[in-house]
């Protein structure tokens, strides 16, 4: 009984979605010139395959998922003239995230379930798929408080927040009332869901995306840059439609952005940050429930 409300954050079996966020203006690293706009558009794809062992006590969760990123970053052009500071042009840059997607959930006792997530891939441009490989992944203990409230803690590796670390992670599915959810991966999201019927839930999210990605093709602009830590964490209303009440919804989110992340790095050192401001966004998409 205490496997689905810990799979609840990994519950869809397809997922695709797009999503664009509005330009901004960027802040230069030193001696740049012209003002520039940061712009980005992302698609994600996962999959999942659910496997129950153990006569229902260990639920394994195999999937994959692929989340492409297209960023509109600032790139010099060489100078005419050693006294002549270079020009400044927008650039895209396509960064990527694909990674296997391993969820191991088993049952402990009667009201405690341990949690174990890895998603072993590539996180950079692809241009050095060697250097680009690592392991993200969390570890937590879910705990039933009551029939209707399941809380889990545990720790976290990995770049949500732009940059590789280990994070303390919150895990709550809680139904106050039989129409609301309460459904949480901090510090990675939190939404409040309203079911008024069946096959349409509307909703309030926080969400907390990103990544260290690794870069391999020289940059001109910030030399010597080896990664680019981008992260959004967003706010905003959400929809789910079931147009059959069956399994496949459309997904709606939009929103702003409450705080931005856009570093170039080298071995784990900042050498400049480009200071988006906030903006709005859009995302839309389908998924497939188990």
């Amino acid at each position: 009984l205490t496997l689905p409300s810990a799979a609840h954050a990994q519950r869809e079996r397809l997922v695709v979605r797009v999503d664009a966020f509005g330009g901004t203006a960027i802040t230069r690293p030193p001696n740049a010139i012209p003002p520039a706009e940061f712009t980005q558009q992302s698609v994600q794809l996962q999959a999942a395959h659910r496997v129950l062992l153990d006569g229902g006590n260990t639920m394994l969760l195999i999937g994959a998922q692929y989340r492409g990123v297209r960023v509109a970053l600032p790139a010099a052009m060489p100078a005419s003239s050693p006294v002549i500071p270079p020009a400044i042009s927008e650039a895209s840059t396509d960064l990527h995230v694909a990674a296997a997607d391993l969820w191991l959930l088993r049952t402990l006792d009667d009201r405690h379930t341990l949690v174990t997530v890895l998603r072993p891939g590539l996180y950079g441009d692809l241009d050095d798929a060697g250097a680009q490989f690592r392991t993200e992944g969390a570890l937590f203990v879910d705990r039933i408080l009551s029939p209707r409230t399941t809380v889990g803690v545990g720790l976290s590796y990995g770049s949500n927040f732009g940059r590789v670390l280990p994070i303390p992670v919150v895990h709550v599915v809680a139904r106050p009332r039989r129409r609301l959810l309460v459904d949480a991966l901090l510090p990675a999201r939190a939404d409040l869901w309203w079911m008024p019927r069946k096959g349409l839930d509307l909703g309030v999210g926080a969400g907390l995306v990103g990544a260290q990605y690794g870069l391999a093709r020289p940059n001109q602009l910030v030399a010597g840059a080896d990664a680019l830590w981008l992260a959004n964490a967003t706010i905003g209303p959400q929809l789910r439609w079931a147009p059959q009440g069956g399994k496949l919804q459309l997904t709606a989110d939009g929103g702003a952005t409450v705080i931005r992340r856009l570093r170039y790095a080298r071995g784990g050192t900042e050498l400049a940050d480009l200071a988006p401001g906030n903006v709005l966004f859009g995302r839309a998409g389908v998924q497939w429930l188990f």
